[in-house]
C-alpha cells in the first residue's frame, strides 16, 4: 500500500467512526427525559394534554383539540377530534395565500402556551436530530398508526406525532396515516406561511392547508 493509499484508508475510517460516534452519541434519556413528562389542563374548557420536554423545551405531546371557528374535525366527528386533535386555519379569512392572522395565532393556545416560531420548530429538530434525516423523523413519530410505506416512529421523546395528514380548503383530507403537518408561527413570504411536515423524515415546508397544531410553553 503506497502512501496516498494509506492516508486515503486512514481518512475514510476516521469520517466512518465520526458518522457512527454522531449516531451513537444521541441519548434520550438526557435529552428528554421521562422526568419531564406530565399533564396539565386547558382551564378553556377543561381538556387534559399530556406535555414533553425536550431539550430546554416544553411542548404538548398531543394535538390541539380546542374548538374554534377556524377549526375542522376530520369527518366532522367529535370522537376525531378527541384522537386526532382539530385541523386549524391560522390564515386570515382562512386564504391559503393569506398573511397570518394574529389574533388566531395569539389566542389558540392555552394560556402559558403558545403557536411555535419557526425557529422554536428549528431548535427541537436540531435537538432531536436534523432536517431531511429519516432518524429525526422516527424519533418523533408516535408508534402506531403509520402507514407502512412510512413506519411508525420509536417515539423516544414522547412527541408522538400522529400522521393526521391535513385537509385541503375544499374538505378532502390528504395523507392520512402518512404524513403529519404542524403550523408555526413565522411568516415565509409575504403570502406563505413555514410549517412543518413529518413523514419518512422532516421538512420544513410552508402551508397551504388546515392543519393540526403543537403548543409549546412560554
Amino acid at each position: 500500500m503506497n502512501k496516498k493509499q494509506a492516508f486515503f484508508s486512514i481518512t475514510l475510517a476516521a469520517f466512518l467512526a465520526s458518522c457512527s460516534d454522531d449516531s451513537n452519541s444521541w441519548n434520550a434519556s438526557e435529552v428528554c427525559p421521562e422526568s419531564g413528562r406530565g399533564t396539565f389542563v386547558d382551564e378553556r374548557d377543561g381538556q387534559v394534554y399530556k406535555y414533553t420536554t425536550i431539550g430546554n423545551q416544553v411542548w404538548m405531546a398531543e394535538n390541539l383539540n380546542y374548538e374554534t371557528d377556524y377549526s375542522i374535525c376530520y369527518d366532522n366527528g367529535d370522537s376525531d377530534c378527541n384522537f386526532w386533535g382539530r385541523y386549524y386555519s391560522l390564515q386570515e379569512n382562512n386564504d391559503e395565500n393569506g398573511k397570518l392572522d394574529y389574533a388566531r395565532v395569539d389566542s389558540v393556545c392555552p394560556m402559558g402556551w403558545h403557536v411555535p416560531s419557526n425557529d422554536e420548530w428549528l431548535e427541537l429538530i436540531n435537538v432531536v436530530g436534523k432536517l431531511d434525516d429519516r432518524e429525526t423523523a422516527m424519533r418523533l413519530k408516535s408508534t402506531n398508526l403509520w402507514d407502512e410505506k412510512r413506519e411508525s416512529g420509536s417515539d423516544d421523546c414522547a412527541f408522538s406525532s400522529l400522521p393526521a395528514g391535513y385537509l385541503y380548503w375544499d374538505g378532502g383530507i390528504t395523507d392520512m396515516f402518512l404524513s403529519a403537518s404542524y403550523w408555526s408561527s413565522t411568516m415565509k413570504t409575504s403570502s406563505s406561511v413555514f410549517d412543518v411536515i413529518i413523514h419518512s423524515s422532516v421538512l420544513n415546508h410552508f402551508a397551504d392547508a388546515w392543519m393540526t397544531l403543537r403548543c409549546i410553553k412560554d
